[in-house]
């Protein structure tokens, strides 16, 4: 540890305490390392080091919810990280959380605690401005269509229906519970980011689908002889579906449907809130069901949705190309 007076500053004691707390019951202190050596060593303003430690502490969360590590932080994880951040935070928000990460895993690397940063290859402006994948209507239904035979189809299907049903993000589908699930107020509840509540709502013939489903996963799970846990998808020796699992289930289907396309859970999402703001929702509304903070966030889908638009009069209208 380099030095102790920026641990007693009142401005940032408390994102530093919480770093440090999460991390040590880990036996990790390479965050808390650091922001004490960006501040005794490097002498970095406090807002500075303020807002490295709170992105900092934004990615410990992400990373204790999928139980990763930041010296076995993956490329793939890294864009995985840089995507999720996309979908939540604005460009100018997203281009300094990188650049901390970036920032930190240089600090790692004089230390010889890693030997490569996962993020050196993502490129921070062109993955900030890029528009989210959207599959059209027709796409979604043939992905809806995939034939079922095995109970991992079933929940596969399930997967895809809830995520383009609802809205959710995939941490938020994988952490639903049976008991969450309102059959009587179709509605379903849905602990978000910061632990923050909302709930989200399906419809007649989806309530019958999750229905089916979950008489499906009881099935399985009485035939491997696993617990029956709370968890409403389940992997396959029958605990909660692991949120690397999903990425895969994702990049399976993508690869059977011939896609060229990017398919992840991210453009499912995207694809409920285009969808949406194509059939005239209210923007207030699909950031109310998206659990957007800020509506900034959410006016993306403006843009893509009259994107859309712009496309379809221009591929139909008889005056478009003249």
């Amino acid at each position: 540890m380099v030095g102790s007076h920026f641990l007693e500053s009142s401005t940032i004691s408390y994102f530093v305490d919480q770093i440090r707390t999460e991390w040590k019951n880990r036996g990790m202190g390479y965050i808390d390392d650091f922001l004490s050596y960006i501040s005794s060593v490097r002498s970095l303003s406090e807002n500075t080091v303020k807002n490295y430690a709170i992105d900092l502490c934004g990615w410990q969360r992400y990373m204790r919810d999928r139980e990763l590590d930041p010296v076995t932080f993956t490329k793939e994880d890294a864009a995985l990280y840089a995507e999720y951040l996309q979908e939540e935070f604005s460009e100018r928000s997203v281009l300094r959380k990188l650049t901390t990460l970036r920032t930190f895993y240089g600090y790692l690397q004089k230390r010889d605690i890693v030997h490569r940063d996962p993020f050196e290859e993502i490129s921070m402006r062109q993955k900030a401005r890029r528009l989210p994948s959207v599959l059209t209507e027709d796409e979604v239904k043939k992905l809806l269509s995939v034939p079922r035979s095995s109970f991992a189809d079933e929940r596969d299907h399930m997967l895809f229906l809830f995520i383009y049903n609802t809205g959710c993000r995939i941490s938020e589908a994988i952490g639903v519970n049976l008991d969450d699930i309102e059959y009587s107020k179709r509605r379903i509840l849905i602990r978000g980011k910061g632990d923050k509540e909302r709930f989200v709502f399906f419809s007649p013939s989806t309530s019958e689908e999750i229905r089916y489903y979950i008489e499906k996963r009881n099935e399985y799970l009485s035939e491997i002889k696993a617990s029956n846990p709370d968890a409403l998808f389940i992997g396959d020796k029958g605990g909660r579906l692991p949120f690397s699992s999903a990425h895969i289930i994702f990049d399976k289907y993508r690869a059977m449907l011939g896609w060229q396309k990017e398919f992840t859970p991210h453009t499912l999402r995207h694809s409920f809130a285009t969808h949406l703001m194509d059939r005239g929702a209210d923007i207030r509304l699909v950031q109310e069901l998206l659990g957007h903070e800020s509506i900034s966030t959410t006016q993306i889908y403006t843009h893509v949705s009259r994107t859309r638009l712009k496309k379809v009069y221009e591929e139909t209208h008889p005056h478009a190309k003249e």
